[in-house]
Parts: C-alpha cells; structure tokens; sequence
C-alpha cells in the first residue's frame, strides 16, 4: 500500500461534535456507499482507504472519501496534476471520491475529514494531498491551505474541476488563518522546506496559479463571503455597506472589469471563480470570499487588470465607491480600511515567498 500502508487505521480525529476516521466496519462503508450512491455494478478503487466523518451527537455517517497513494493512480495523477514531480508521487496522497450531505456543507465537517488526512498522510511520512475540486466548493479548500496545482479543467462529464495540493507550509497557513495549523503542533516544517519551494518556483512559472488571499474567521460558521470587508462593522455600519451592493451572474468568459476601465467600485467573488488577467495572461485565479477591484479604489487610478468569470454560473457583489462614504460612524469607516489594509497585507507575504 506504499504510503497508506503507515496510517494508523485506529487514530480518530474528534473536533466538535465531528469525528473523522478510517473505516473499518461493514456497517460504516455501506453508509458510506450510500452516501457515495454507490451499487454493486460500480466499485471504489480497490486500493483506496475509505475515510468518514460522523455526527456523533445523530451517530450518522455525513460524509466520506477515498484516499489513495499517489503512485498507485500515476496515470490519472500524470493526467489531473500534471505539474507535479514524478519524483514526489511516492510521498503523496490523493483525494478522491469526495462525498457528503449538503445539510453539512456550511458546517466544519468536511474541513474536519479533510484535516484528518491531511494530518495522517503527514504522520506517515508524506508530504502532500492532492485532489480535484469542483468551483463550488473551492472556499472550503482553499480555507485548510489547499492551492492550485493546474489550470480549470473540463472533465468528461462537462463538470469542471481544479487539481488542487496541500502543503505543509506554515507561513502560507498562518496567514490564511487555516483549521489545520492546531492540529500540526510538533511537526517540523523544515522538513517539507523543499515541496514547499518546489511549488512557489512552479507558480512563478504559471502565473494562472496564484490565488486571491481572503482572510477568514476562526469559525467556520461565521463565514458569509462579504465577511472579508464587514468584519468588526457594526450591525448599523454592515447594513448601510450593504444596502446599495450589487449582486451579478455572470457566464464564463464574461467580463467585468476591463483594464484601464476608470470605475471604482470594490466586489468579491460569492461563488465561482474569477481570473485577473494583465497583458492577456492570467496572473491570479480567485475564489469565493476574495477580494478584488481595491487596488483602483484604494490609488484612486484606472484597473491595473482585467477580471474575468473563470467558471459556469460565477456570482460576483459589487459595491459602488460612495459604499464607505455612506457610514455615518468613523470607527465604521476605519474598520473598513482596516479590513482592506489585511488584504493587502497577506497580499504581501504571498507575494514576497514568490519573489525569493
């Protein structure tokens, strides 16, 4: 089983009412299959590893995934991440199969089975996750720290998806804020010193896979998207920023900044993904909760970059200029350019690991 073969199958990850953990039990993998809407004609990867997170406090199984070496799905990782090392397969894990009920997809749940990989991969001596992701659900990843790997991509389905890696980067996973990083006391992060730089010198090659920095709360919970600018306005300040916001969809390739436009206003991506483009090519891909147009509004100069709706059915809130100016409360005004001013902030460490 190469990788898989040092987990510990006994080691259960509690936080909350959720529990994650291997599955060993007959019981546990059939409602796991039922929630996979898996019959006998269709079988999961035989070398996989189940793994399932429970509502104890309802003792149901509410969601699940396969975790397999990486080595063992070479053709398939050579095809869906393609930009990795052959040479790192061997010490990665990849995520498959990724299943849950949509009651819980607000809820930590899935963060708390992801996290459970992710920290038994690395006990047993790995260096990496890998998964696809489809746009929908890219907050949910990006919030534990994972980032792409390559380009959207469309499957045989028509679905899209993005291959996505997790790495133990602290510096990465501090800034973001990431649920994993109390999980991760004692390892020595030195260690991962050269994935981690593999994978900054592979950004500054593909500029289409920097993201956007969105910071987020500690609570999962408390995450509504526009969070990222709100955060710490009063209950009077939040309704006044938001009164005169603008909710648009938008189709794929469409455009909503261009570049040189004059226009001031501020949006965030509440669901899809955006790509920033300068000179035609993509320099940031950016997901739900980030943050883009402050740059024009902050300088007061025309777009830098053009945004552009990077999947089906991208919701974006746009927030006109004269949006601050409507709060009546200094210590409103100033908690907003203190948001704006954190953005920029991790911008800046991001930017300059790339840059070294």
């Amino acid at each position: 089983m190469g990788l898989l073969q040092n987990i510990s199958l006994q080691w259960d990850l509690w936080i909350g009412k959720y529990r994650a953990f291997f599955v060993t039990e007959a019981q546990d993998r059939e409602a796991c299959e039922r929630l996979l809407n898996y019959d006998s004609a269709r079988e999961l990867p035989e070398k996989g590893q189940l793994v399932a997170c429970q509502d104890t406090r309802r003792g149901k199984i509410i969601a699940c995934l396969v975790l397999s070496n990486a080595v063992d799905r070479a053709e398939e990782a050579a095809e869906a991440f393609g930009y990795v090392k052959t040479g790192y397969l061997p010490k990665l894990a990849v995520v498959s199969h990724l299943s849950f009920d949509s009651a819980y997809l607000n809820t930590p749940a899935v963060p708390v089975l992801l996290s459970h990989c992710f920290v038994e991969v690395l006990k047993a001596e790995g260096q990496a996750l890998l998964m696809q992701c489809d746009p929908g659900h890219y907050s949910i990843y990006k919030r534990l720290g994972m980032r792409p790997i390559g380009p959207l991509q469309m499957g045989e389905g028509g679905d899209f998806q993005i291959p996505m890696i997790g790495l133990p980067d602290m510096e990465y996973l501090s800034v973001i804020h990431s649920p994993l990083l109390p999980m991760l006391r004692g390892v020595s992060f030195d260690r991962y010193q050269e994935i981690c730089d593999w994978y900054y010198q592979l950004v500054r090659e593909h500029k289409e896979l920097q993201t956007g920095t969105a910071f987020y709360p500690e609570d999962h919970d408390d995450f509504h998207g526009h969070h990222v600018i709100t955060e710490g306005l009063s209950e009077a300040g939040t309704a006044a920023f938001l009164k005169d916001a603008i909710i648009v969809n938008c189709r794929q390739d469409e455009v909503l900044f261009a570049e040189n436009d004059a226009g001031k206003a501020i949006g965030y991506v509440r669901k899809g993904l955006l790509r920033v483009e300068i000179g035609g090519q993509t320099v940031v891909m950016l997901g739900e909760g980030d943050l883009f147009g402050e740059i024009a509004y902050i300088l007061n100069t025309k777009r830098t970059a053009k945004i552009v709706s990077a999947s089906p059915d991208t919701e974006v809130v746009l927030f006109q200029e004269s949006a601050i100016d409507q709060l009546t409360e200094e210590s409103d005004r100033t908690i907003i350019w203190r948001n704006l001013a954190k953005v920029l902030a991790q911008r800046v460490v991001v930017t300059s690991k790339l840059l070294k």
